[in-house]
């Protein structure tokens, strides 16, 4: 057994004791998320009635959550194979959590809550406070502290991320996690629901939310 697999297993046995589920467990295991943080997430969607949507980190970086500080929004170096990632200061961090697209369920379907600067295609800046209370109210929990804003909202479609062959997902509807192998997943899920997909076949952002 590895270092790694150690420190996994220590985690899951936090989230066991936090009030984690089997199932939390196995998705946490199956996207590189802490198994606790599953929990919160799956538990703050169910009450709010939200649908949330995020890619995952690299798989190490299970054993990472809840030793090392969350990578943060400015930090431009990508995480590598091992989850982690160094900034030019030195400091070590862990893969951050990549939320996609957020929605609030209304009626007989879902209405957008965009989680990004107020001023269009600007990468920081104020955000509208239904968004910062819905991740205010993560954080306060989550052992890993989402850093930035959702990546569909921000519409500079130069500079956005886009959507990559190897990503995976991890949506929570509703408090029911679910997760997508894969940009195509990733669209059917959005379809399904018939929320909006901002993504070319590329790949690349289109740069709007509608």
């Amino acid at each position: 057994m590895s270092i790694g697999d150690i420190l996994a297993d220590q985690r899951e046995a936090a989230a066991i004791r936090a009030g984690a589920s089997a199932s939390d467990i196995r998705h946490a295991r199956d996207s590189g998320f802490d198994p606790q943080d599953v929990m919160t997430i799956r538990q703050v969607t169910a009450a709010r009635a939200v649908l949330l949507m995020f890619r995952c980190p690299n798989l190490a970086a299970r054993s990472l959550h809840g030793l090392l500080p969350a990578k943060t929004a400015v930090t431009t170096a990508k995480s590598g194979t091992s989850g982690a990632v160094t900034s030019p200061s030195g400091l070590l961090m862990v893969s951050d959590y990549d939320i996609m697209s957020c929605w609030r369920q209304e009626n007989a379907g879902f209405r957008k809550i965009p989680i990004t600067a107020t001023t269009p295609g600007a990468k920081y800046g104020a955000w509208l406070p239904e968004a910062r209370e819905l991740v205010r109210e993560l954080n306060r929990s989550l052992v890993t502290k989402i850093q930035h804003g959702a990546q569909d909202d921000w519409l500079d479609a130069e500079r956005n991320r886009g959507l990559k062959p190897e990503d995976l997902y991890l949506a929570f509807r509703l408090g029911v996690p679910e997760m997508l192998a894969g940009p195509a997943a990733l669209e059917r899920f959005y379809r399904q629901d018939m929320l909006f997909w901002p993504y070319l076949p590329n790949g690349r952002h289109c740069g709007r939310t509608s």
